[in-house]
């Protein structure tokens, strides 16, 4: 669908201590945001992702080093992003069926 910003927003990390390593991030609780720039309609989903826990340090970033867009990259990874903007997007066009031009008689 044509002039549909996404984003995402990361509401919550969970985290926890393994044998080897401290502070690893198991569940991410997100929120999917889509706003129709031409009719200033938007919408959002938001569930959370159980990560694998990592058993070694190959490709582990240190809580401390982590950014957003590495998260952000977690999502992107591990959930099926067109199914989930089609969701979005179908929401819109409900939406859309809603609003309805205003009915005054100066108009």
């Amino acid at each position: 669908m044509d002039n549909i910003k996404y984003c995402w927003k990361i509401e919550n990390l969970l985290k926890k201590n393994t044998d080897n390593l401290e502070n690893v991030i198991y569940n991410i609780t997100w929120n999917r945001c889509a706003v129709d720039l031409t009719n200033n309609i938007s919408t959002s989903l938001c569930s959370s992702l159980v990560l694998e826990i990592p058993t070694n340090y190959e490709g582990f970033i240190p809580y401390e080093q982590l950014k957003e867009e590495d998260v952000i990259n977690w999502l992107n990874e591990n959930i099926n992003l067109e199914k989930l903007d089609e969701k979005l997007e179908g929401q819109i066009q409900y939406n859309r069926s809603l609003v309805h031009p205003p009915n005054f008689p100066w108009n």
